[in-house]
């Protein structure tokens, strides 16, 4: 049976828990190289806190540095992690689901580079992501972990894996410790056969040349991180959307990324808005001129327009 030594783990809120829980689980000797993204923000300590939670050292990972197995390699902050070639690789490229780091690059990299050699597990977080990440992985014959969304503080991320992919072990994560030291020997079985073996997966870097598109068709809905044009690009059952520059979302990140977009431009109407009643009532205001009657009028009726218009912008921001 096949030994699988390269575990990508994928989480978000809940996951300093969830990864700590894990981590007191394994074994010191384990023999794989162990990649950790956790989305957080511009610092972590995520490291030093599995160091703390188990016997597994943990290392914040650095660029072009080759791994070793028995160690646990984890994204630092605003910079995506992926492996290529026996190494780390770390990159400011464009985020996904609005991440960075995001889950998917480093499964991707993973799917592509170890193929059936590859675990991907998905922990406790909101929205879908590393979904299709777990299912490039399971194309290319690795093995798909979630947690069980009743355990998990934030039940999303591995539900939505559920759906999306054919899971081969859903389960609390004392148990999935168990499972990957399984996986890592050779020992575990009950391993489904992928679906999705004939997923391309060619071309999964973002474009680098100006003048090169995503394999997809073009839809009439703007990028919501740069605004530029967007494609629906498809993997067989799977579909994604991403923009020319690389920009990546699910369908339920990029309908919640664009409500995002919505509401800042509904604020900045509002703030318009706003400015218009400021302006024509300091202009009603001041001294009048012989002549300006008409003109006063106007400005009048504007202002009693605009605060109609501020009350409905305020409904439609109630209803997104």
């Amino acid at each position: 049976m096949t030994k699988r030594n390269i575990i990508v783990i994928g989480t978000s809120a809940g996951g300093v828990e969830a990864l700590s829980e894990l981590s007191k689980h394994l074994p010191e000797k384990l023999d794989a190289s162990v990649f950790v993204v956790l989305h957080i923000g511009d610092e972590s300590l995520l490291a030093e806190i599995l160091n703390h939670s188990g016997k597994l050292p943990a290392v914040t990972a650095t660029h072009n540095k080759r791994y070793k197995r028995g160690c646990i390699y984890v994204a630092p902050p605003q910079h995506h992690l992926s492996i290529k070639n026996g190494v780390t690789v770390l990159s400011r490229g464009p985020r996904e689901n609005g991440h960075r780091p995001a889950v998917d690059v480093l499964f991707r990299s993973a799917a592509r580079e170890h193929r059936s050699k590859v675990i991907g597990v998905v922990l406790s977080g909101r929205r879908d992501d590393g979904a299709a990440g777990l299912y490039f992985i399971k194309a290319r014959g690795g093995v798909a972990i979630v947690q069980d969304p009743h355990e998990a503080l934030a039940p999303n991320m591995p539900r939505s894996a559920l759906e999306m992919v054919d899971i081969d072990f859903c389960l609390p994560v004392r148990q999935i410790a168990d499972v990957l030291v399984q996986l890592v020997n050779g020992k575990a079985a009950n391993i489904t056969e992928p679906r999705n073996e004939g997923t391309n997966m060619d071309g999964e870097q973002a474009p680098v040349h100006p003048t090169s598109e995503p394999a997809g068709d073009q839809i009439p809905v703007g990028c919501p991180d740069c605004n530029g044009p967007l494609y629906e690009v498809k993997h067989g059952e799977l579909a994604l959307f991403e923009c020319f520059v690389g920009h990546r979302f699910s369908p339920e990140n990029l309908s919640e990324q664009h409500a995002e977009a919505l509401e800042r431009a509904l604020w900045t109407a509002i703030r318009k808005l706003k400015e218009r009643m400021v302006l024509h009532e300091r202009l009603v205001d001041r001294k009048r001129r012989k002549g300006e009657e008409e003109l006063l009028k106007r400005l009048e009726e504007s202002v009693t327009t605009a605060k109609k218009d501020l009350e409905l912008l305020r409904e439609i921001l109630d209803r997104i």
